[in-house]
Parts: C-alpha cells; sequence; structure tokens
C-alpha cells in the first residue's frame, strides 16, 4: 500500500513508502538481516539501500516484492 521500489544505480535500492512510514520500514528491513544489505538511511517517505554487489540489488528487490506480496 503506498509504496514503490526502484533501482537508482547498480547498487542502490530506493524504496518510497507512505509519508511518515520511511523509519518504520527501514527498521524492519533492518531486522530482516539480509546480507546483500551493506546499510540503509530513512527519511520522512524514503529509503536508500546500500547494496553489496548489482546481482544482489535485483536479488534483494525480488525478496522484498515477495514480502510485500505475501
Amino acid at each position: 500500500v503506498g509504496s514503490e521500489m526502484c533501482i537508482r544505480d547498480r547498487n542502490i535500492l530506493v524504496i518510497r513508502t507512505v509519508p511518515g512510514m520511511a523509519m518504520a520500514v527501514c527498521a524492519a528491513l533492518d531486522a530482516l538481516k539480509l546480507d546483500e544489505i551493506v546499510g540503509s538511511i530513512a527519511g520522512d517517505d524514503t529509503i536508500m539501500c546500500a547494496v553489496r554487489t548489482v546481482k544482489d540489488t535485483v536479488n534483494v528487490s525480488n525478496k522484498l516484492k515477495k514480502l510485500i506480496k505475501a
């Protein structure tokens, strides 16, 4: 609901959320302990994740899309 993901660069994943929810979503991402994510930062409605490799970025994006659909 109200979120979207896109790959902004080779290993940067940007996630948009509804206003005011980025920090909560980012905390949930951190709790997943995905080895591919090196770090993340959240604003009000946007999260930026630094991912190890281009391949990992695609894999993380696919994993998160599956979680959202579940």
